[in-house]
């Protein structure tokens, strides 16, 4: 696997570690590759600006994926609670197939091992869902060897046609991801 980097997008000392403009990019290059509305099935987000005010200021810890020296994509956590989070992941062209799930294995280790300032875990359980439709997404997260939950009905709004859809759900568990 070529090197893969998880750059974390957090302030330090009240600087951003990315700037607004990068964060858009983000945003543009998904929409260029036609990911926004795979992403973001719900259509809470549909703009560049959306998307900055989203992870910037809406409760969202946000991660930049380089692999091969280039930017391949995201990822975030949010939905937090004690000790859990929800998980979300956004690949670009250049990070697909093994390579694709070979990093996804190593960031979501990475994540699963993180610690407060005290040396304890801060993650129990990472969980995420798929919409159905989703094909693409349900291969990664099988061939991820994510936990499966099993699909609920009307779990996931879909903007474009305006109705509740059913979603699969899919963990990883501290202490049991073989990842």
């Amino acid at each position: 696997m070529n090197e893969y980097k998880l750059l974390s997008y957090t302030a330090v000392d009240g600087i951003p570690t990315f700037t607004d403009s990068f964060i858009r990019g983000l945003f543009e290059r998904m929409s260029q590759e036609g990911l926004v509305e795979r992403v973001f099935y719900d259509g809470t987000v549909s703009t560049p600006d959306q998307f900055l005010l989203t992870m910037k200021h809406g409760m969202n810890r946000l991660f930049v994926v380089e692999f091969g020296g280039e930017i391949a994509g995201f990822c975030w956590l949010n939905n937090f609670t004690l000790r859990t989070a929800e998980f979300h992941f956004c690949f670009f062209e250049n990070l697909r197939g093994q390579d694709a799930v070979d990093v996804g294995k190593s960031i979501i280790s990475a994540m699963l091992a993180m610690e407060d300032g005290r040396g304890n875990p801060l993650f129990d359980l990472l969980f995420g869902m798929t919409a159905v439709d989703n094909t693409p997404a349900r291969f990664w997260c099988k061939a991820m060897g994510f936990g499966y939950l099993g699909m609920l009905p009307s779990a996931a709004w879909n903007a474009e046609l305006q109705q509740s859809v059913a979603a699969h759900y899919w963990y990883a568990e501290r202490g049991k991801w073989n990842g």
